[in-house]
């Protein structure tokens, strides 16, 4: 979402009287023009830019017209022309903050950070507690690789709001902020550590950290990690992730967040209880965090995401009697292996039940099976005895009468770097029949690795699912729509969608099934 004040063109036409006293004002005459500019926009872009360039030439001393008409350049893709629009606007009205974080965005947009941030900084001053300027300035240091000044300026604002009320930052697009942050802080300390960095180093860093922003749970976090992936190889030791200041784009809107699911699934209205099914049972898991294993990321946004789709939109209620939502430390063996007993007994007790088993995390090939990896995973005991054994699951699963039962797994389970676990053996990839006998099962992928979506901060196999749940599956490819996503609707769209990844992944559906998981339409 760019920054750019959105307040567009804004009539100037201020000024009423005689028509005689309009025509021998310029300015009057200028509003005028602009009038006209701001009607004909939608139908005929070129005409208005036209008419804006003329109002501006007719009166340059009025602000209003010269923002505008950085506007009506920004919006015609001219970004320089707008940029030296409104710096020239600037330089005779230094107070108008509209201005300075319009010229500020576009200065991050043609790539000079450096000025970004300064235009961005003497607008908050000006204006405290704008989130535009704030996300300019911020997004200035994140691609300059300044992050923890980013994270520092960040929680010295939220503080100033929490003493003075409309003076710093407060709200969920800040938070989102601070944990970015945070992230980008800590991933810099993990790239010290995988390079060798001196643990004594390291450890005077975090320390620092912690000492300083106490309340981070992050750095804590982070603290504890390194210290014991410095004492035990076996420790997890996150996957590296890419920074801003080596990957964004050196020009244009990087925080384009359309592909986040997230708030598009919050804001859906949930489905009235007539609509569900009261006798729906599911165990949906998601582990970002294992304890001494390096994990992938976003696994528990998936978990999260697809729980929320499902009860919200879906057929499940949102109850723990109906759904159990296990995330990280919570997904242990133990617990992952009580829930899934409890989901096939819903089976047992009811053959018209409706079964799911959602999984992001994890796998590996154990002989001719293969296993989904609980939080308290360890390496030296991968095992049936320790892990959810996939022949286990599909035995007791293929002994349900149930036809409504669906395993969802975004997991890979062969040797590519996606996939394999580092355990100092080969691992042989299971046999594909594994995957394809029993109950509907389907797997991220089968020879290539489980991507992540990185514009989307999920599992590429669960983003596209839930993408397709959101609506675009209803009846893909060729299909009729009724307002309702099936699994195979489902896995139909997403396989589309692996296809296009770079490398493409290549998912596992084993069974076709009509098994409804959303609705898309509105109620009724």
């Amino acid at each position: 979402m760019s920054p750019l004040i959105p307040l567009l063109f804004v009539s100037a036409l201020l000024v009423s009287g005689p028509a005689l006293a309009v025509q021998s004002n310029p300015c009057a005459v200028a509003r005028e023009i602009e009038t006209k500019a701001i009607a004909l926009l939608d139908a005929k872009p070129d005409d208005a830019l036209k008419a804006f360039e003329n109002a501006h030439a007719t009166c340059a001393s009025d602000p209003v017209i010269g923002f505008n008409l950085g506007l009506a350049y920004h919006q015609a893709g001219r970004k320089k022309q707008a940029m030296e629009t409104w710096e020239k606007l600037h330089e005779t009205f230094p107070d108008h903050v509209k201005t300075i974080a319009n010229l500020a965005w576009v200065k991050f947009e043609l790539g000079d950070d450096h000025k970004a941030h300064l235009l961005a900084s003497e607008g908050f001053s000006k204006q405290p507690g704008n989130l535009a300027l704030a996300h300019t300035k911020l997004f200035a240091l994140f691609r300059r690789g300044n992050y923890l000044e980013a994270y520092d300026w960040i929680m010295r604002m939220v503080a100033r709001e929490r003493e003075e009320k409309g003076t710093g930052l407060k709200g969920e697009r800040v938070e989102q902020w601070r944990e970015m942050a945070a992230g980008f802080v800590t991933e810099t300390l993990w790239r010290q550590f995988r390079q060798g960095e001196r643990m004594e180093a390291l450890r005077q860093s975090i320390n620092l950290l912690v000492k300083e922003y106490p309340s981070e749970a992050g750095f804590v976090r982070t603290k504890d990690q390194l210290l014991l992936a410095y004492t035990d190889p076996e420790a997890e030791i996150p996957f590296p992730r890419a920074l801003p200041h080596e990957t964004w784009a050196k020009s244009g809107d990087v925080d384009d967040q359309s592909a986040m699911l997230d708030y598009r699934i919050q804001a859906l209205p949930g489905l009235t209880a007539w609509q569900k099914r009261p006798d729906a049972y599911a165990v949906v898991a998601g582990i970002s965090h294992y304890k001494r294993i390096r994990a992938r990321h976003f696994a528990d946004r998936d978990a999260t995401n697809f729980h929320r789709l499902v009860t919200k939109r879906g057929i499940f209620l949102d109850d723990a009697d109906h759904v159990r939502l296990r995330l990280n430390n919570a997904a242990d063996h133990v617990t992952l292996r009580q829930d899934l007993e409890w989901l096939i007994k819903q089976g047992q007790n009811n053959p018209n039940t409706a079964l799911l088993f959602y999984f992001s995390g994890l796998g590996i090939p154990h002989g001719n099976d293969a296993l989904l990896l609980p939080a308290n995973s360890q390496l030296s005991s991968l095992d049936g005895d320790h892990a959810i054994s996939l022949s286990w699951l599909q035995s007791a699963l293929a002994r349900l009468p149930n036809k409504d039962v669906v395993v969802l797994l975004d997991v890979c389970f062969n040797n590519t770097p996606e996939c394999a676990i580092q355990n100092g053996q080969s691992a042989a990839t299971p046999p594909r029949g594994l995957f394809l006998q029993g109950k509907p099962m389907a797997v991220a992928a089968d020879k290539q690795g489980a991507a992540l979506h990185g514009q989307g901060q999920q599992g590429a196999f669960t983003w596209h699912l839930l993408k397709g749940m959101l609506g675009d599956a209803d009846g893909f490819p060729a299909g009729k729509k009724d307002g309702w996503v099936d699994l195979t609707e489902a896995f139909a769209y997403l396989r589309v969608g692996l296809a296009q990844n770079t490398p493409p992944a290549d998912p596992i559906l084993s069974v076709p099934t009509q098994m409804r998981l959303t609705r898309t339409g509105g109620e009724q």
